[in-house]
């Protein structure tokens, strides 16, 4: 190889160095069904993924939770807008006052920020 051609490989590839990344990046997944959750609020087993937690810069967490068969929350609320996405099976919604619903795959339903509610 000529010095030529070595000079240019390097001078095409050497920039490229500086743009790879130095960090390991931070892979999880959403299939996991997680960790046991405590059954302070259910009735029944259900499992918390915490996908993205404590998130400053989204400003937001994502949770899957996976209920057992027959399982569910007690009536409670959040300090902030909660949305619920039916990924499989179906479950049950109801905010105090109203008709519970059943939701199945592919629904989404948004429960606003200091409603009173419970679902499975």
């Amino acid at each position: 190889m000529k010095i030529r051609e070595l000079f240019l490989i390097v001078m095409v590839f050497a920039p490229l160095s500086i743009l790879a990344q130095d960090a390991a990046y931070s892979v999880s997944s959403y299939l996991s069904e997680g960790r046991k959750a405590p059954n302070t609020h259910y009735i029944g087993e259900a499992w918390l993924n915490a996908i993205v937690h404590d998130d400053t810069d989204l400003g937001y967490n994502i949770t899957k939770a996976t209920f057992k068969a027959n399982s569910t929350l007690d009536w409670h609320k959040h300090s902030s807008p909660q949305v619920l996405i039916i990924v499989e099976g179906q479950g049950y919604y109801q905010e105090r006052g109203k008709e519970p619903v059943i939701l199945k795959k592919g629904d989404i339903i948004k429960c606003e920020r200091g409603i009173e509610h419970w679902h499975s």
